[in-house]
């Protein structure tokens, strides 16, 4: 039986999978594990690069095999000022939604002692609580859509975090005060829900006589010896001093930031908690729920959370879905499951290779981390189960005719539909489909590189040089309708008509820039060529109707500005708007009223002849280019209509 964890805090790294098949290759790759020396000596190197590559302070790394570490080991920096280096068994990380975990396991303790069922209707839970789901659809809400994110809620980020901890509240009037949409009805797509996880933490404290960090406490972290994991916030003072520091690396430098505060423990983020005890919380999961003398959970309902519960696509069936709260992650035809975690400054990954009895847990201290995590799971998998298909190079015949009934773009149904944070999903959650003169698909989204794939057979392809797949879904009428990533398996991404393309959305966002500072040019500049041309003076109405597309056009300039700036401060804005933020949402409303005056302006310049033929012409497009201006910016999200 081995098992590996390991925990980090720097490295770009691919995504895996695992098949439920034990072959002589995976057995060797059992023996390779079981050797401490040839382990830490690739882990060394491998850390050593990721570290500089990526721009990451610290890591740390745990490998268990057989119930029993392996190898501990830190890697790097905690705290660049005071050089105090990694502890696997004392740094402190945040995990982000890797804590998740935590949850889906106290929720399948409450299925296991009867308090809770997956498939009952969790209003049925909340009947003493102010939270409860409406009933948007006849299909009711169920633990089982909670933890294969299947609900269908929109995606929110309010109320998640806040300014300090003193401003925390309980978690139930956070759920009340900031409920999400129903947006679809649930099971018929993954799209990843931070307020379901939360939601489903909720449902069972209310089944409980505790709440949910004192049953986490009571049932997970205390049998399992997970002394140095806690949601507190702030740190108690032993735990404070072995914090690690979260970074950002800018213009050469490290920059250290201070933690964000969370407020719904379920969710994940304000989970605390060291690389050795996460070694823990894998060792039981792998080991049928128990750990040494004590058991968290039966064999069966540790198997039926690794088991797949949600099938992205009945064609496809070796495309990625999502076990019960586990993400699969399967690569080179290997069965993996387990989660990843996003903070502002900490990555996290945590992969169980059930078939091998072996786990792998990263955790960084900077955004390097992002890539690095799945880096490390693609290289440990490349190493330890390698696969030997020889992977397709070459377009098919009649690829590039069938890749082209397939470009557009595909946005996330991870998104607000209801807010400013929608501006988040369409910009960071939409990808580009393109393909090229041989046939090849290619895909690009904001922040990555283009990547091609080459088809493997009509709405399937792989990815060059990586291991990625993408896989389309098709409506009756034969058009693609989604796109499915292999891997990420919590997510859904769902083809947008063209006028909801990022190409035509910055193309009216920039041409609207250009007609708006246009006109403050010539607002500004008007008297004084005027003066020059000794052109007679304007009548009341003409210097009315400038003044009122002038102003126009400051104003969305000015909303523009903000909302950007909201957008690239968007935690601090999530946790509480700011005084430019407010006054943004009054300002887009007062630009839209502009814009319609200017429209009733622009029939008067033409009826009665204000000014010369290309004046009116520029005073008509600008006025037609801020309409369109506003109607991208509701499709943003910046203006709800």
């Amino acid at each position: 039986m081995v098992t590996l964890v390991v925990a980090l805090v720097s490295t770009p790294i691919g995504t895996t999978a695992i098949l439920a098949v034990f072959s002589s290759d995976s057995l060797s790759g059992q023996v390779e594990l079981s050797n401490q020396t040839a382990t830490e000596a690739w882990l060394d190197e491998t850390m050593a690069r990721q570290l500089e590559e990526y721009h990451v302070p610290g890591a740390a790394v745990v490998v268990v095999s057989d119930g029993e570490a392996v190898l501990t080991k830190g890697y790097g920096y905690a705290d660049l000022a005071s050089q105090q280096p990694v502890d696997a068994d004392e740094t402190v990380f945040s995990i982000g939604s890797t804590g998740k975990l935590v949850t889906w396991t106290a929720v399948m303790q409450g299925v296991e002692d009867g308090r809770l069922e997956l498939d009952r209707d969790i209003n049925d839970y909340l009947t003493d609580s102010t939270v409860s789901v409406p009933d948007t659809y006849p299909e009711p809400v169920t633990l089982e859509h909670l933890g294969t994110h299947s609900a269908g809620f929109e995606d929110i980020f309010s109320g998640m975090v806040a300014d300090d901890s003193n401003e925390k509240r309980p978690m139930e009037n956070i759920l009340a005060d900031h409920q999400p949409a129903r947006v679809r009805p649930p099971g018929q797509f993954v799209s990843y829900s931070n307020y379901g996880t939360a939601l489903a933490g909720h449902v069972l404290a209310e089944q409980s006589e505790e709440s949910f960090t004192g049953f986490v406490d009571n049932r997970i972290f205390t049998p399992l010896a997970m002394d140095d994991t806690t949601y507190a916030q702030p740190l108690p003072p032993r735990l404070e001093s072995r914090r690690a520091i979260g970074y950002t690396y800018q213009n050469g430098e490290y920059q250290a930031h201070d933690p964000v505060v969370w407020t719904l423990p379920p969710e994940g983020g304000s989970l605390r908690t060291t690389a050795t005890d996460m070694g823990q919380f894998m060792l039981a999961h792998l080991n049928g729920g128990s750990y040494g003398s004590e058991r968290i959970l039966e064999a069966e309902t540790v198997r039926e959370m690794h088991r797949r519960h949600f099938t992205k696509s009945e064609e496809v069936p070796e495309l990625n879905g999502m076990a019960y709260g586990f993400i699969e992650m399967d690569r080179n035809d290997e069965r993996i499951v387990g989660h990843w975690g996003d903070t502002p400054r900490f990555k996290s990954l945590l992969a169980l290779y059930p078939e091998h009895d072996t786990g792998l847990f990263v955790v960084y201290n900077s955004p390097g981390g992002a890539l690095a995590r799945f880096e490390l799971l693609q290289a440990f998998t490349d190493r330890y189960y390698p696969q030997s298909d020889t992977p397709v190079v070459e377009p098919p015949t009649g690829a590039t005719e069938r890749a082209r009934e397939l470009t557009g773009d595909y946005r996330s149904l991870t998104i607000s539909e209801s807010s400013w944070e929608r501006v988040l999903g369409v910009m960071t959650r939409t990808y580009t489909v393109g393909v090229t003169d041989e046939g090849y698909l290619t895909t690009s989204s904001l922040g990555e590189e283009t990547r091609r794939w080459v088809e493997r057979r009509p709405g399937v392809y792989e990815e060059i040089g990586g291991s990625d797949m993408l896989v389309f879904q098709f409506g009756e009428n034969g058009r693609a309708t989604h796109m499915f990533r292999h891997s990420f398996g919590p997510a859904t991404y769902e083809r947008v008509p063209w006028y909801e393309s990022l190409t035509v959305l910055q193309s009216v966002l920039g041409a609207g820039v250009v007609a708006f500072l246009s006109v403050l040019l010539l607002w500004l500049g008007g008297p004084v060529w005027r003066r020059w041309r000794a052109s007679d003076v304007p009548s009341d109405r003409e210097r009315s109707a400038r003044w009122l597309l002038g102003v126009v056009s400051l104003l969305w300039l000015t909303v523009l500005v903000i909302f950007l700036f909201a957008w690239i401060n968007f935690n601090a804005e999530a946790a509480s708007p700011s005084i430019a933020l407010r006054t943004g949402k009054v300002l887009r409303y007062l630009a839209l009223a502009g814009t319609i005056g200017a429209v009733v302006a622009t029939g008067f310049a033409w009826h009665e002849d204000y000014w010369s033929r290309p004046a009116r012409l520029h005073y008509s497009i600008v006025t037609a280019l801020a309409l369109l201006f506003a109607w991208q910016l509701s499709l943003l999200g910046v203006l709800p209509l």
